[in-house]
C-alpha cells in the first residue's frame, strides 16, 4: 500500500507544481490593480496546501511508528500555510501575493525534504520559518516610522565592515569558513546582516546619478568587503556581493562599460586568489574533474550528480532517496535531495518558482517612484537571485561549489531569517509603489483656469444703436 502511494504521488507532485506555476503565470499577467486577488492566486494556494497534505500522508505511510508525531507536526504546518496568507493581506494590503505564495511553497518543500533527511532539523526549520514570518509581519510598521533610509549611508557601511572584521577576530570555523559568531547559546552569521547593510549603502550613495569620481569610494569599500570574505574563506558570499554590486552600479549609471570593466577586474582577482589560496585550488579541481578523486575532494559533487540523475525525471519517490550519503545535504545540497526524491521535472519547477519570485521583485523595482527605492529593491532581488544561482550552479557542477544556502529551502537560522527580511522589504517597497500609483490615479485633477475675457469695445453701445445696426444688416442680406 505504501509503495503504491509513493509511486502515484511522484506524478501528483509534478502536477501540483505545474498547476502552481501555471496559476502564478495567469495571475502575473493580470495587470489590473483592482483585481489583485484573482481566482488564480486562490488556486495557487490550494495546490500548495494539497501538496503538503499529500506529502504528510506519504511520510505517515512510510513511518507508521511515528504517526502521531508526523500528523501533529503536519497539521501545525498546514494551519500555518492556511492562515499565513490571511495575515499577509492584512499587513500588506497591496503586496504581491504571487511572491508570498512562492516563498511559502518553497519553505514547505524544504521542510518536507528535511523530514525525510533529519526530522529534528525539520522541526527547528519550521520554528525559524515562523520566526522569520513574524519578523516580516512586524517590519512594515517599523519601516513606516523610520526616517528616510537613504540618509544613513556612512552608518550602513561602517557597521557592515565592523561586523566582518569582528567575524575575522572572534568568529568560529564551520564547514571550512570563518563566518560564524557565537554569543552564549546563540550562533549567527554576520554576513547575512551585511547583505542588507551593503545594499542599503549602495542604494543611498548611488541614487543621485553618480559621476565616475563618485563611484571610486563605493568601489574601494566593495573591494574591502570582498577581501574580508576571501579572508573568511567564504567565496560564495564574495561572489554574491560582487555581482549585486555590479547590478546596482549598472542601474545607477546605465553604462555597460562599467559592468565589463568590473567583470574583467573580478576575473583577474579570482585568478590571483586561485594562485594564493590552496582551498580555492581544491574547489576548482573538484569542479573540473570530480571523478579523478571521487572518494576525496570530488566526493560531494559526484554524489550530488548521482542523486540528481539516478532516478530520472520523476525521482525515486518521497522517503525513497539516499541523499543522506551526501555531506551537508541539509544545507548546501538540499536541491540534490529534492531532485532525487521528487524528480528532475519537479526540480525544474522549483527553479521556476524562484524565477517567479525574482520577476516579481523586478516588477517592484520598475514601479518604484524614486531612484533609491528602485535601486534598493533591485539590489535585494539580485542578492536572492545570485545566491540561488551560486548554490544551484554548484550542486549541478555548472560552477565551482561554494557553501551558501538555497533560500527558503535549505536548513539555516540566520540565513532563513534574513531571507524573510529581504522579502518583507521588497514587499514593503512593492506596496508603497502600488499605494503611490493609486494615490496618483485618485487625486482630483485641478480645473484649468480660464483666461479672463477681454472687455469688448461695444460694451458702452446703446440699445438703439444695436437695433439700428441689426436692421441695416438684414436689409443687406435681402
Amino acid at each position: 500500500m505504501a509503495q503504491l502511494a509513493i509511486i502515484l504521488s511522484k506524478y501528483l507532485f509534478i502536477i501540483y507544481i505545474v498547476f502552481f506555476l501555471w496559476n502564478g503565470f495567469v495571475a502575473a499577467t493580470n495587470k489590473s490593480i483592482e483585481e489583485k486577488y484573482t481566482p488564480a492566486l486562490s488556486r495557487q494556494h490550494i495546490f500548495m496546501c494539497v501538496f503538503h497534505i499529500n506529502a504528510v500522508l506519504i511520510l505517515v505511510l512510510s513511518q507508521p511508528d511515528n504517526i502521531y508525531f508526523l500528523l501533529t507536526r503536519g497539521l501545525v504546518i498546514l494551519l500555518f500555510l492556511v492562515f499565513a496568507p490571511k495575515l499577509i493581506k492584512k499587513i500588506y494590503p497591496n503586496c504581491s501575493i504571487i511572491l508570498w505564495n512562492g516563498v511559502l511553497f518553497l519553505g514547505n518543500i524544504g521542510i518536507i525534504t528535511l523530514y525525510t533527511l533529519n526530522p529534528a532539523l525539520a522541526q527547528k526549520q519550521f520554528i525559524w520559518h515562523a520566526a522569520g514570518f513574524a519578523a516580516a509581519l512586524i517590519l512594515p510598521a517599523v519601516l513606516d516610522k523610520l526616517p528616510r533610509l537613504d540618509k544613513f549611508g556612512k552608518i550602513y557601511i561602517i557597521t557592515a565592515i565592523v561586523l566582518l572584521i569582528s567575524t575575522l577576530i572572534f568568529g568560529n570555523d564551520e564547514f571550512g569558513s570563518r563566518n560564524w559568531i557565537t554569543i552564549g547559546s546563540l550562533t549567527f552569521q554576520p554576513s547575512e546582516v551585511v547583505k542588507l547593510l551593503f545594499i542599503l549603502y549602495l542604494s543611498s550613495v548611488l541614487s543621485q546619478n553618480p559621476s565616475p569620481r563618485q563611484l571610486m569610494t563605493p568601489t574601494v569599500l566593495c573591494a574591502v568587503i570582498l577581501l574580508c570574505f576571501v579572508a573568511q574563506k567564504d567565496l560564495g558570499s564574495a561572489l554574491i556581493f560582487f555581482m549585486s554590486f555590479m547590478v546596482v552600479v549598472y542601474i545607477a549609471t546605465s553604462k555597460i562599460s562599467y559592468f565589463a570593466i568590473g567583470t574583467a577586474v573580478a576575473s583577474l582577482g579570482a585568478y590571483i586568489a586561485y594562485l594564493l589560496f590552496p582551498h580555492i585550488k581544491v574547489r576548482v579541481s573538484a569542479w573540473l574533474d570530480p571523478w579523478s578523486d571521487i572518494s576525496g575532494k570530488g566526493y560531494q559533487i559526484a554524489h550530488s550528480l548521482f542523486a540528481i540523475a539516478t532516478y530520472g525525471l520523476t525521482g525515486a519517490g518521497l522517503t525513497r532517496g539516499y541523499s543522506t550519503s551526501i555531506p551537508v545535504v541539509d544545507r548546501d545540497f538540499i536541491f540534490s535531495a529534492v531532485c532525487e526524491e521528487f524528480g528532475v521535472i519537479f526540480g525544474i519547477g522549483v527553479v521556476l518558482v524562484f524565477l517567479m519570485i525574482f520577476l516579481e521583485g523586478a516588477v517592484g523595482a520598475l514601479n518604484a517612484h524614486n531612484r533609491f527605492l528602485c535601486m534598493f529593491c533591485a539590489g535585494l532581488t539580485s542578492l536572492l537571485a545570485f545566491q540561488t544561482f551560486v548554490i544551484l550552479g554548484g550542486v549541478t557542477k555548472l560552477i565551482p561549489l561554494t557553501g551558501v544556502t538555497l533560500p527558503f529551502v535549505s536548513y539555516g537560522g540566520t540565513s532563513l531569517m534574513m531571507c524573510y527580511v529581504l522579502i518583507a522589504i521588497i514587499q514593503w517597497i512593492y506596496q508603497s509603489c502600488v499605494r503611490y500609483a493609486q494615490t496618483a490615479e485618485e487625486a482630483p485633477q485641478q480645473p484649468k483656469k480660464r483666461k479672463p475675457r477681454k472687455k469688448q469695445q461695444n460694451d458702452d453701445i446703446s440699445l438703439d444703436e444695436v437695433l439700428s445696426y441689426n436692421k441695416k444688416r438684414r436689409q443687406k442680406q435681402k
